[in-house]
């Protein structure tokens, strides 16, 4: 291709993207974008800074995302998403996507717990979820929440203990890497061998974790009997952030139109 050729199209882009941002610097503009599509949420805490210039320019970035991907950007107080809602290539598995997928009847059943303990953590420690960036908890108190749930409704037919904290395991390593919990401090055994001993009768009472704003985004499913004892087929995609809505809350996965766009 000819260079001059090149560096024409180099320079009508170059054009294009400071027409589209042109009241943002060019780097900011660039990392917010960037940022957006680096993970699956951007909480205000990550960069109080461009996510303010974000909130005040949402609706710039908002048609941008959906003039050239079909995406919709989501933004409230403590939090922005892109909401993708097609899957452009049908030959990619849910597991080789970057998204957030639960699987496994016993994961779902725990990950719908989780939503249940949020909100009744929140009530409990007298937290607004609108103001504070997230809700600590002692891991053992959510374990005892599903072990009562489980004993209550099932009694002798609760699965082992041991099998429910593998369970958890597994859907606490998915939502760290999602940023929808975080942990914050850990002691004694849970110091010494690592996290895997915070899922053990030992170590559970010595490791706090946080829940974070992303969790708003999934409200519970309505958990029956036969869904504790697996009898019953989880929901499509239950839980996926970027594919399926089913059970996302309506505030996360629509635009924000509350008049708190672009600032001049």
């Amino acid at each position: 291709m000819n260079q001059s050729l090149i560096h024409d199209e180099q320079d009508h882009f170059a054009l294009a993207f400071r027409q589209t941002f042109g009241k943002i610097e060019g780097t900011k503009a660039r990392r917010i974008l960037n940022i957006l599509m680096e993970s699956l949420f951007f909480y205000r805490e990550d960069d109080v800074d461009l996510f303010g210039l974000l909130r005040r320019r949402q609706s710039l970035f908002r048609d941008f995302f959906y003039e050239f991907f079909g995406w919709q950007l989501y933004v409230d107080d403590r939090l922005a998403r892109l909401v993708k809602n097609d899957v452009c290539n049908p030959a990619l598995r849910p597991s080789q996507r970057h998204i957030f997928h639960i699987s496994g009847r016993l994961q779902f059943v725990v990950f719908s717990l989780l939503l249940e303990f949020h909100q009744q953590q929140a009530d409990a420690q007298n937290i607004d979820l609108d103001r504070e960036p997230e809700v600590r908890f002692v891991l053992a108190d959510f374990v005892q929440f599903v072990f009562e749930r489980y004993r209550r409704e099932l009694g002798d037919q609760a699965p082992a203990e041991q099998e429910v904290l593998n369970a958890m395991r597994q859907v606490f390593r998915e939502l760290q890497r999602f940023r929808l919990i975080a942990e914050r401090e850990r002691q004694g055994v849970v110091e010494t061998v690592g996290p895997a001993a915070a899922f053990t009768h030992e170590g559970m009472d010595h490791v706090l974790y946080a829940l974070l704003p992303g969790l708003r985004c999934y409200r519970p499913e309505a958990l029956t009997r036969e869904d504790l004892l697996g009898r019953s087929t989880a929901p499509a995609n239950t839980a996926d952030a970027d594919e399926s809505h089913a059970n996302a809350d309506d505030e996360c996965d629509t635009a924000d139109d509350d008049g708190n766009g672009d600032d001049a």
